[in-house]
């Protein structure tokens, strides 16, 4: 028996039906925005349910790009992570701070020391010096991050830096296929540079092997640079 189904005196009396918002509201599909940012054309990702919290992940840059996204869609950011401390991925965190105080910086406790030094994060390899606030909270593996009933998992993913990570979720409606947002651990086609301070190719692989490709093969990957693929495809490639 569906919600239309029941008795409602708020629908009979000719108002909104709550059970009906209710319903609706449980088969809302998670919204997932892009936005390529900074000169390395980072992959910024919004989620959210659409004129809801949202979570922004991985802000590398080009802050009033973001910032218009959300005040357009009329969102409230109240998480931002970093999937590692790299300058390309936390560029826009402290304006972002700045402009929206109560948002919750989260980072691997292993790349949590790279946020407030421009050595650390390596953006002045790049001509910049980023400087981030601090960490609200410092995430490890099996972590959960809850966003408007939405779990998310924080896999530990080391070997781009110490610290890198993954989100995932399979929390998703309508049959929708579980997603990961993977930093920069794997990308289509391709996978995080190690020749940096921190780097690990031989952790790097197993992080990919023994975790990501663990997952299920529908998995959904927003990789931190270029477009999104799946474990699938990936495993494929790596044969």
């Amino acid at each position: 028996m569906g919600c239309m189904d029941k008795p409602c005196p708020e629908r009979d009396a000719g108002f909104f039906c709550s059970c009906f918002y209710l319903e609706l509201s449980s088969i809302i599909m998670l919204d997932i925005q892009k936005l390529e940012v900074g000169p390395l054309d980072a992959c910024c990702y919004i989620v959210s349910l659409k004129c809801s919290d949202a979570m922004i992940i991985d802000p590398g840059g080009d802050t009033e790009t973001i910032v218009g996204y959300l005040e357009e869609n009329k969102l409230r950011p109240v998480i931002l992570v970093n999937t590692h401390g790299h300058g390309d991925h936390i560029g826009a965190n402290k304006e972002l701070k700045e402009k929206f105080p109560d948002i919750q910086i989260c980072i691997h406790t292993d790349d949590a020391e790279m946020l407030e030094d421009p050595f650390k994060n390596l953006s002045l390899l790049g001509g910049k010096r980023y400087s981030s606030p601090p960490a609200c909270r410092t995430l490890s593996h099996d972590e959960k991050i809850k966003l408007n009933g939405y779990e998310f998992r924080v896999l530990h993913l080391p070997g781009h830096t110490p610290g890198g990570i993954g989100i995932y979720t399979d929390s998703t409606d309508n049959g929708e296929a579980p997603i990961l947002f993977s930093g920069d651990t794997l990308f289509a086609g391709g996978y995080g540079r190690t020749d940096l301070p921190g780097g690990s190719h031989n952790h790097l692989l197993k992080s990919i092997k023994e975790c990501i490709f663990k997952l299920d093969e529908n998995t959904v990957i927003y990789p931190g640079h270029g477009s999104s693929t799946t474990v699938k495809a990936e495993k494929e490639r790596f044969k």
